[in-house]
């Protein structure tokens, strides 16, 4: 059996599967890694992307519903169609990416990254053939994440689109240290609000109505930021009902927030 080698980037690997296949492509026993790989891929994508359907154990899934970053972009990919997920048991079996025409098998050898790729017949087609059937046998799997491209319309329409810049602002800065801290997309949320001095109220019926997350996952996180004494809250009366809450930042993070940013806060402070 004859297999050619990759040694292109993922992204440029997986534009070359996207551009070849007619057919619904496979990701089998994806870890998070893999699944953020390829949600990455097809949102570089300059073309009509193919079905992707990613078969993957429960764990490494929840891995990637726990990235808001990376679920909220699969789920933009759920929304329109293009991705399903589905859970499995764990195996040992390979990692590969598997299309009517080809089997891609990524290899990572410490810092060596490549691509093992495959067109054998008998091979290919057995392949194939295991994945639709375990994808029959196997259940959905629910990101229960909103689609980044509704969170960012709803915080235009509802709010203000400055407010939607500095939340994509947030997401960017925790990239890299999303695994260091507590700071998630909920608090993100509560430090840009702070900025802008919005209603605690409106914002987590917001949250709460896209499906972020409760009224009361709000409030807990609201807490938390209040102990760290990075925001607090200045009641505003209303004409019916009690005085609702405008978030605001302390005295010391205000000053700091309009000096050097909401980036540098969350590095210094919330992480």
């Amino acid at each position: 059996m004859c297999a050619e080698f990759a040694p292109d980037g993922p992204a440029t690997t997986l534009a070359d599967l996207f551009g070849e296949t007619t057919g619904t492509v496979y990701l089998t026993n994806a870890s998070a890694d893999d699944v953020e790989t390829v949600v990455t891929a097809a949102g570089e994508y300059d073309g009509e992307l193919p079905h992707l359907r990613v078969l993957g154990v429960g764990e490494e899934l929840r891995k990637v519903r726990r990235n808001f970053l990376v679920a909220s972009r699969a789920a933009d990919l759920v929304d329109t169609g293009v991705l399903e997920l589905h859970e499995r048991k764990p195996s040992h079996n390979t990692t590969l990416l598997a299309a009517p025409e080809a089997v891609y098998v990524p290899i990572h050898i410490d810092t060596v990254d490549g691509t093992a790729v495959t067109r054998h017949e008998a091979f290919r087609e057995d392949v194939y053939d295991w994945c639709e059937r375990n994808w029959e046998i196997t259940e959905p799997f629910d990101l229960r994440t909103p689609p980044l491209s509704l969170v960012r319309e709803t915080l235009d329409g509802e709010f203000d689109p400055a407010a939607r810049e500095d939340f994509d602002q947030v997401l960017d800065s925790t990239v890299d240290v999303r695994d260091t801290g507590d700071l998630d997309e909920v608090m993100a949320s509560l430090l840009v609000a702070a900025k802008h001095e919005l209603l605690h109220y409106n914002l987590s019926k917001w949250g709460e109505d896209i499906g972020l997350a409760s009224k009361a996952t709000f409030s807990r996180k609201k807490g938390k930021l209040e102990e760290m004494g990075v925001l607090t809250t200045e009641k505003v009366a209303v004409d019916m009902g009690r005085p609702r809450q405008r978030l605001v930042f302390t005295e010391e993070y205000r000053d700091e927030v309009q000096r050097d940013g909401l980036s540098n806060l969350i590095t210094n402070v919330v992480y």
